[in-house]
């Protein structure tokens, strides 16, 4: 009955249940007292946040990851992770092909729409390549950090913390062992510029590496390649300038050398791109560089990639649409143009997702309590930061109510899947939503 009614669901649908079956097991086994590092059973609805944060890739935490679970209950959250930043079709396309079956066309059907991909033949290729290029940069990243956490920590402490933030920052999830992120490394360059590169390695995504690894036998980018490198660096960029300005002048990083303060900003410029690693308590960040952050969470990381947020393409493609529509002329990069069917996909994107942020940001302002000094800002960061999933924060997350947490679990979720995605599973399937009766046009006013 049960196998019959999966079979049943849409596309959409068996990506939702997929995250959410992940995200239910996940929970079970972290409310176990053998995942606490007291020994006792964990609340279920913080092991549910904490499981939806993991699977999310997001990093938002309500207990403390390094002092709360046992070595059992953080190997179960990073081992959520991994199937977050990957995908769970890839686990179930990994099990195929160690099986040596090949996958069906439904089956092909869900990776393409899992890993926002256009390419249906390539399906299954294009996630083992998923696996080796994520397999493959997570271990030189945990290499390059055990240079300084094996002497740190010792031999089998220094490797698993290697690995376990190797994957994180890949993932770009923000889980960290330490208990204050990474506010003890400022003056680290190993480091911080590894957590950095894996999380600006892990946001690009997976079609975009591809694609540029393969430039010498093609000769030739992808558009969505070109579009995703340009403006991940313009952003990049930009946001690095306006951060060194804004925290320079506020005294942020006062009491570092320049050299320090450049690369602490330039980490506060890539970590809002939904990875989640904070190297300051953004209490003590200037108005203006919160502000920023909110920016960089809400467009996030590139499409088909680990992160989440609106994506850097959907961003570009509103941008490209507003200069078509000044000049009169179809929407285009380079000498090619956008489908209208990507643009009207990007303009409703944008518009659930700042639709579902003020929703969000109405009820946590009616159900948490803003601490004295604090404005609306304490309560946009988290929101938004969820709907990233890029695990920032004010200081709210520990003090959320049982009604905040469980918003901020669904944005967490609509984030991760994707905000189509997300709403289209709890509609009819596709073809009993096609109607069956058009309409006359009539104009109205609008602007």
């Amino acid at each position: 009955m049960t196998t019959k009614y999966l079979k049943n669901l849409s596309i959409p649908q068996q990506i939702a249940f997929g995250f959410f079956a992940c995200i239910f097991v996940g929970a079970i086994l972290l409310s176990l007292p053998i995942s606490s590092s007291s020994g006792e059973f964990t609340n279920f609805i913080d092991a549910l946040f904490t499981a939806t944060s993991a699977i999310c890739v997001t990093g938002q935490v309500t207990l403390n990851t390094a002092e709360h679970w046992s070595y059992f209950g953080k190997t179960v959250i990073i081992t959520l992770i991994e199937i977050g930043g990957l995908g769970f079709m890839s686990i179930i396309v990994l099990v195929f092909v160690f099986m040596g079956k090949r996958l069906t066309l439904k089956q092909r059907l869900l990776v393409k729409e899992a890993v926002n991909t256009d390419n249906l033949k390539d399906a299954q290729n294009i996630i083992r390549y998923i696996i080796k290029f994520s397999l493959s940069v997570q271990f030189i990243g945990a290499l390059i950090l055990s240079i300084d956490f094996i002497p740190r920590f010792g031999f089998f402490k220094g490797v698993y913390f290697s690995a376990f933030h190797s994957i994180s920052a890949f993932c770009n999830a923000g889980f960290d062992l330490f208990g204050n992120s990474l506010e003890g490394f400022t003056q680290n360059p190993l480091v911080m510029f590894t957590i950095a590169f894996l999380i600006i390695f892990g946001g690009l995504g997976f079609i975009v590496w591809r694609d540029v690894l393969n430039y010498k036998k093609h000769r030739s980018l992808l558009l969505h390649t070109r579009l995703t490198l340009k403006t991940t660096g313009f952003i990049l960029l930009i946001s690095f300038i306006l951060l060194s300005f804004s925290e320079i002048r506020h005294g942020t990083f006062a009491e570092l050398s320049i050299p320090n303060q450049l690369m602490n900003t330039f980490f506060m410029a890539v970590t809002p791109r939904t990875a989640g690693y904070a190297n300051i308590n953004y209490a003590n960040v200037s108005h203006f560089g919160v502000f920023i952050t909110i920016l960089l969470m809400f467009v996030g990381a590139s499409s088909g990639s680990t992160g989440g947020g609106v994506k850097v393409t959907t961003f570009a493609t509103i941008a490209l649409y507003i200069k078509a529509k000044f000049n009169d002329e179809d929407v285009r990069y380079g000498n090619r143009a956008i489908a209208k069917e990507k643009v009207s996909k990007a303009i409703l994107i944008i518009f659930i997702g700042i639709s579902m942020i003020m929703i969000a940001t109405m009820l946590l302002l009616l159900t948490e309590t803003i601490p004295k000094g604090f404005g609306i800002e304490y309560i946009l960061v988290e929101v938004v930061s969820c709907f990233g999933t890029v695990g920032l924060t004010m200081g709210l997350t520990p003090h959320l109510s049982s009604i905040g947490k469980i918003i901020l679990i669904v944005m967490m979720f609509a984030g991760r899947i994707g905000l189509l995605t997300f709403f289209i599973s709890f509609s009819a399937h596709p073809d009993e939503r096609r109607p069956l009766i058009s309409y006359p046009e009539e104009n109205i006013l609008v602007g």
